[in-house]
């Protein structure tokens, strides 16, 4: 699910949510900072503590069917990480055992910003494996992971997604593929 930040020029800026709902004391959300960009630079460069913002929300339909016994597989591209992590979270959280695979794609590992919490929960639950999958990996990244495209990764080890339950959150034209 996702709030729509209302700005003062009228304006407003869509965020998913990236906690789960039992963990309700905060919404947390993740904002790549884009230099040029109008709330982002606000955000990073402007935000004061405690300041006061209008907002719509929660919105859209965008969280974990529970009524189902399919497996799962959720992909990411940068910062739709958000809803997945909550999603995760609150299956974790509801004891559901069922297999997730979670894709998670970036340009470069640095962008996989929160990739320890990730592999920790593969080390942790039995039932969640993690592939982090980087698209512009350097030689000066060292990156011995998955590279491409996260979707196709995705498409390189499922032959048929027809018995998954998939969840995909990031660039349009990634979720679209």
């Amino acid at each position: 699910q996702y709030i729509d930040i209302l700005m003062k020029d009228g304006k407003k800026r869509s965020f998913s949510i990236a906690n789960a709902p039992h963990d309700d004391a905060f919404i947390e959300l993740h904002i790549r900072h884009q230099p040029g960009g109008s709330f982002s630079d606000y955000v990073f460069n402007t935000m004061k503590e405690k300041e006061i913002m209008r907002f719509k929300g929660p919105l859209g339909s965008f969280f974990l069917r529970e009524d189902s016994d399919k497996p799962i597989i959720m992909v990411a591209s940068g910062t739709g990480f958000a809803p997945i992590k909550g999603i995760i979270e609150h299956a974790i959280h509801q004891g559901i055992t069922r297999p997730i695979v979670f894709y998670w794609g970036a340009r470069t590992p640095a962008d996989l910003y929160l990739a320890e919490m990730a592999g920790q929960w593969q080390a942790q639950y039995d039932n969640i494996t993690f592939i982090p999958v980087v698209s512009d990996a350097l030689p000066e990244h060292n990156w011995q992971g998955r590279t491409g495209f996260v979707h196709q990764a995705v498409l390189d080890d499922f032959a048929s997604l027809a018995g998954y339950q998939v969840y995909a959150c990031g660039a349009p034209v990634m979720v679209e593929a």
